[in-house]
């Protein structure tokens, strides 16, 4: 993809925002969204990029009477697409790079914007603070499935596979994106530099588990049926 001035057709979506380095999987059923499948499904395999937003809340609309965006988003690759016999598509989306939303393009058949592409910067994934902020992840996420047992809202194989050497930003992004924090707590953590984003994302671990400490007394009680 080019650098600034890249033209992306935009994906808004009401309650989700999307992480580099993740994938997302879409279940596309808006007859609206139908002209930009079909430019899709005619494009090669490397032209195939989306811009996913997040919608603000209301709706609210823009003078043009779309619904109104936040002005960060994700740029993705479309990694596989197919149109179901029912007439609604699937996509599975993986995240490249993070944009700023310059200007939305006026009369296009579907929402396309030009936006600036932010490279995420060098980092030395042996860095003391680096080693140290990944170690701490990964040892919240495995007391969090020992404390939550089946409840915890990750498949063991995909902690396992993070544990097993990640690169510093899919560790990040991946948690960032399954955390279960409100979709404008999660665009701000999109807006951070990724070692903002890493401390960030440690502290709503640490605050979750703080949470269990607190309530493990009260737990034990509640499954006791003498104190009930």
């Amino acid at each position: 993809m080019a650098g600034d001035g890249t033209r992306l057709p935009l994906v808004p979506l009401p309650n989700v925002v999307h992480f580099p380095r993740t994938e997302l999987k879409l279940h596309v059923v808006d007859p609206t969204f139908l002209p930009l499948v079909h430019d899709l499904e005619e494009q090669d395999e490397d032209s195939r990029w989306l811009g996913v937003v997040l919608l603000k809340p209301g709706p609210r609309f823009d003078p043009q009477g779309r619904p109104e965006i936040f002005p960060g988003g994700t740029a993705a690759r479309v990694l596989d697409l197919e149109t179901q016999p029912d007439g609604n598509t699937d996509i599975l989306l993986y995240g490249e790079l993070r944009f700023e939303l310059e200007r939305e393009i006026a009369d296009a058949p579907y929402r396309q914007a030009v936006v600036r592409l932010l490279e995420e910067p060098w980092l030395n994934e042996r860095d003391a603070g680096i080693l140290a902020v990944r170690h701490d992840l990964l040892e919240l996420l495995r007391a969090l499935e020992e404390e939550l047992g089946p409840q915890f809202p990750w498949d063991l194989e995909d902690l396992a596979s993070l544990s097993g050497g990640a690169a510093f930003e899919e560790l990040v992004n991946r948690v960032a994106a399954r955390v279960d924090v409100p979709p404008l707590r999660k665009l701000q953590l999109l807006t951070e530099s990724l070692p903002e984003r890493g401390l960030s994302v440690l502290s709503i671990l640490r605050a979750r588990r703080q949470v269990f400490d607190l309530l493990r007394p009260f737990r034990r009680l509640a499954g006791s049926a003498e104190h009930n």
